[in-house]
């Protein structure tokens, strides 16, 4: 191709381009239709959030009509409570060099600490925490959370 047709190729695109953007720019419509379902969107959900105020509202009114029907006896609930709750158990956890999460979970649950050694397992990857684990020895009971149990040994 010659020098001349390649310049003119290249002035036709560029004057091409230019139209293009004149045209959208000046005689397109701008859609607005997105706005007007956004405002439709945002009343309805502010109707279901007054509803749902409504219906909290009313359940709070119920729970404290039951609370006040119910007979002045707490503490014949709270002694058949701790009657009924297994003692509180003490276990020292030693941790050495090498151990996994999984191997943690494993001994307090043979130890009667946690019921679920997958629960603590899962808690600890989730949360990221596997390369926190710290050497040494701890002291738990039962009646320590997972949470509590995990702060204890990545800290």
């Amino acid at each position: 191709m010659k020098k001349t047709s390649i310049l003119f190729l290249g002035i036709g695109l560029f004057l091409a381009g230019t139209m293009i953007q004149i045209d959208q720019r000046f005689f397109q419509e701008d859609i607005t239709s997105t706005g007007v379902v956004t405002n439709q969107a945002y009343e309805q959900s502010q109707k279901e959030l007054s509803s749902v105020k409504e219906q909290l509202a009313q359940l709070q009114l119920n729970l404290e009509n039951a609370q006040k029907e119910q007979p002045n006896e707490p503490h014949k609930e709270e002694n058949k409570q701790q009657a009924s709750s297994p003692p509180v158990q003490g276990f020292t956890l030693s941790i050495t060099s090498g151990m996994t999460s999984s191997d943690i979970s494993s001994l307090l649950e043979e130890a009667g600490i946690i019921q679920n050694q997958m629960d603590l397992h899962d808690y600890i990857v989730d949360q990221n925490l596997a390369g926190r684990i710290q050497i040494g020895n701890y002291e738990v009971n039962s009646s320590m959370t997972i949470k509590q149990i995990t702060e204890l040994i990545t800290n």
